[in-house]
């Protein structure tokens, strides 16, 4: 087991709906439960029906989407992969204040290259034999943002079962044609459509990663890529252009797509 975390920790409790209340030890300093992890989460819960048998959480953080996934009676285990090594324990000790400790098993990887002997055993051990995924990925810092959502599906596609669902946060700027078409990208999936998602939510444009995305994804459009959808149908180049003229920040929303194994 890994040393506890030695991160100042709060209690967070979130509503999980038919899943009930999960109690969450989270880091004080760090915003370990997002707008996106939330709205995940909700449609996590809201379609339990479609998780049963063995599943993994993609970038498990503290272990919210672990323990939820745990509750649902059909589902027999939850294997959470998450890079940050200070996360590992905090999501194991979640996991055990919420009664599903021997459900969760949570190790650190580097997407799907699990550092602990024991923890690769466990991910080959489901090879072929994966009845889901969920994730809530980050946006990749180059590109048009979904090379994250890419890795999953392409790290996932040998483990999976025909006709698992996969669970993937994607936040409603990317478009919906761009959205769909990651079942496109990575061979061996369907698209079957939106399951959840939020209200409009600010972006904070000065933030320096969010500054950066808006532009690699105007300069993605000036090379002919599909267009990204902001507030009022502003695609990102107008979206920059009012930022750099107003300092107005786009609005977009988090939202959860679903995908099947082919």
């Amino acid at each position: 087991m890994s040393e506890p975390s030695e991160e100042a920790l709060e209690l967070c409790r979130l509503d999980a709906g038919p899943l009930g209340e999960l109690e969450l030890e989270v880091p004080a300093a760090r915003q370990a439960i997002t707008p996106a992890s939330r709205v995940t989460l909700e449609t996590l819960a809201e379609h339990a029906g479609l998780f049963a048998g063995r599943g993994v959480d993609w970038g498990c953080g503290v272990g919210a989407l672990c323990v939820a996934a745990a509750r649902i009676p059909a589902v027999e285990g939850v294997l959470g992969l998450e890079l940050d090594p200070r996360d590992v324990p905090i999501a194991r000790a979640n996991a055990a204040r919420n009664g599903v400790a021997d459900e969760v098993q949570v190790f650190v990887a580097d997407s799907f290259r699990v550092r602990d002997p024991a923890g690769r055993a466990a991910l080959e051990g489901l090879r072929g034999r994966l009845d889901f995924l969920v994730a809530n990925p980050p946006a990749s810092r180059s590109g048009d943002g979904l090379d994250w959502r890419r890795e999953v599906l392409r790290g996932a596609r040998e483990l999976l079962v025909p006709g698992a669902p996969v669970l993937l946060q994607i936040s409603y700027q990317y478009s919906l044609a761009r959205i769909a078409g990651l079942a496109e990208d990575v061979s061996g999936y369907t698209y079957a459509g939106e399951l959840g998602s939020s209200e409009w939510v600010p972006f904070d444009q000065r933030r320096a990663d969010l500054s950066r995305q808006l532009v690699d994804y105007a300069a993605v459009e000036e090379q002919g890529g599909l267009p990204y959808t902001f507030a009022e149908g502003l695609d990102a180049r107008a979206a920059l252009a009012r930022f750099r003229s107003s300092g107005a920040s786009p609005l977009s929303k988090w939202q959860v797509h679903l995908y099947r194994r082919a």
